[in-house]
């Protein structure tokens, strides 16, 4: 059975295709798209008094370069390959002020609750990018007070006109309809933990694809061979989207990220 992309089962089959948690296409991302604003971000905040928690780290790229500027960083992930990954990294950079865990804070592993490695009042900057939401509601007890929490989240990508013509499985799903979803889920948290919305930005910015073979490496991304059309098969319907939507630059596939900074 194939699992549902993103969800716990996909993550662990993803550890075995890949050694650590990274995009494997290759495509030209618009100015101001989130990415480079959330390490932009993160690194403002940065400095020798830092006690950091990475949440969900993968395989501990980001946490190992921020140690560097911090005094001290737990980064933790579910996935024991992408922790060995990143202990192998740390060791071999002699960076000694970083802990990976293998943890999983996640409800069902932990009585219902969400729980974070770490004692009360651990951090005052707690990140994650990309990861999954729950950790908010354990972050008051091993944040400090005044603590800063930043978190980019991946949004829903608007279906292109195109998308009907891609062949299933490969076909993207509609999201929600309110495009305020995410940051109404997030504001529902906030108020549930006594955290307070410092700010929130959108982004929704052109990813575009050079060539049909880089964009069916995005579209089969996670998936195991079988599962769906090969390169071989899906070729010719993805000619065709290029040559009927895509311009001179390649094909146009929007980037959507939401990222917030709160305070505890």
């Amino acid at each position: 059975m194939t699992p549902t992309p993103h969800s716990r089962p996909w993550y662990d089959r993803l550890a075995t295709m890949q050694a650590g948690y990274w995009y494997p296409w290759h495509a030209t991302l618009g100015k101001w798209n989130g990415e480079d604003e959330y390490l932009t971000l993160v690194d403002e905040h940065m400095g020798p008094d830092v006690d950091l928690l990475d949440v969900a780290c993968g395989h501990g790229a980001v946490a190992l370069e921020l140690a560097k500027r911090a005094h001290s960083v737990v980064a933790y992930d579910r996935i024991a390959g992408w922790i060995e990954r990143a202990q192998g990294a740390a060791q071999e950079q002699n960076v000694t002020n970083i802990t990976y865990l293998c943890h999983d804070s996640s409800k069902e592993l932990n009585g219902g609750s969400a729980c974070l490695p770490g004692e009360d009042n651990s951090y005052n900057l707690l990140i994650c990018r990309r990861g999954p939401w729950h950790w908010v509601e354990d972050a008051p007890r091993v944040a400090r007070p005044g603590a800063t929490l930043i978190m980019l989240v991946p949004g829903i990508r608007p279906l292109p006109i195109w998308n009907e013509l891609v062949p299933e499985p490969l076909r993207w799903q509609a999201g929600p309809d309110d495009p305020h979803w995410a940051r109404k889920s997030f504001e529902q948290r906030f108020a549930q933990t006594g955290i307070q919305l410092h700010s929130w930005w959108d982004f929704d910015v052109p990813e575009i694809f050079a060539t049909p073979e880089e964009f069916y490496t995005l579209l089969a991304w996670g998936y195991a061979p079988g599962e769906v059309p090969s390169l071989a098969e899906a070729a010719p319907t993805l000619e065709q989207i290029f040559a009927d939507h895509a311009d001179s630059d390649g094909l146009e596939v929007r980037h959507v990220r939401h990222l917030w900074k709160a305070i505890i």
